[in-house]
């Protein structure tokens, strides 16, 4: 019988939900205990010795896309000097500088021992993936030396089209509605964003929902003239029907 610990920090416990219900559902496991102790979360189970590989391929998976798809974009959020960005453009630019090159990370990620008897998430990834730091902290570098060139909206607009020109399609067709007050935005007619209201934040998360679900084409809707339409045109360009 072996057993393994997974410890992370209890913001981020959230996020290992789906490992949990994975491992369950292996049912090559016993989930032995998760709690909270001292701001991190620990998760640990038993199993028998030659189920041990399979089960840490399903962690090794997990946590990698956790360091993709969640904790670069913090670490973005962390090293790069938003304030020189125009707040109603810098959940787009995060979001769309974080999903760049993944496939890259991945294999970074990927590419790591996860087999220790006891794996702390976050200090796993400084010490035993260094390559992934690298590169984010370099992303980082890159915008805070270059930070001039987004003294107006347009350098950013510029930039964010570059970034999505280069996204890899994660759905085809977004819908977009602007009525009166509000924004509606369906995937294959799923709510998938709502806003009452379409002030500077409205339009700022819109925009980065849209760039996170990085579609193949997008039909906009309005009841009346927008001004907002015309600046997710010049991002997505092509992509807009």
């Amino acid at each position: 019988m072996k057993e393994k610990q997974i410890d992370i920090d209890s913001k981020f416990k959230y996020d290992l939900a789906g490992l949990k219900n994975k491992l369950k559902k292996s049912n090559l496991c016993t989930i032995v205990a998760d709690f909270d102790s001292n701001d991190t979360y620990s998760l640990m189970f038993a199993c028998q010795n030659e189920h041990m590989q399979t089960l840490d391929n399903i962690i090794a998976h997990n946590l990698s896309d956790f360091y993709i798809n969640r904790y670069k974009k913090y670490y973005l959020e962390h090293h790069i000097n938003i304030n020189a960005i125009e707040n109603m453009f810098v959940p787009a630019y995060i979001c769309a500088i974080a999903s760049f090159d993944t496939f890259t990370d991945k294999e970074i990620s990927l590419d790591a021992d996860y087999t220790m008897s006891k794996l702390s998430v976050i200090p796993f990834l400084y010490f035993k993936l260094p390559g992934l730091i690298q590169r984010w902290q370099m992303i980082a570098d890159l915008t805070n030396d270059n930070i001039q060139c987004f003294d107006k909206s347009s350098s950013v607009i510029d930039l964010l089209c570059y970034l999505v020109k280069n996204q890899q399609n994660k759905t085809k067709t977004l819908e977009v509605y602007f009525d009166d007050k509000g924004i509606k935005i369906f995937n294959n007619n799923i709510l998938s964003f709502i806003s009452p209201t379409q002030n500077k934040n409205d339009i700022a998360n819109m925009m980065a929902v849209l760039i996170k679900l990085c579609p193949q084409q997008i039909k906009i809707k309005s009841t009346n003239a927008n001004s907002h339409i015309e600046t997710i045109r010049r991002i997505f360009s092509e992509k807009v029907l």
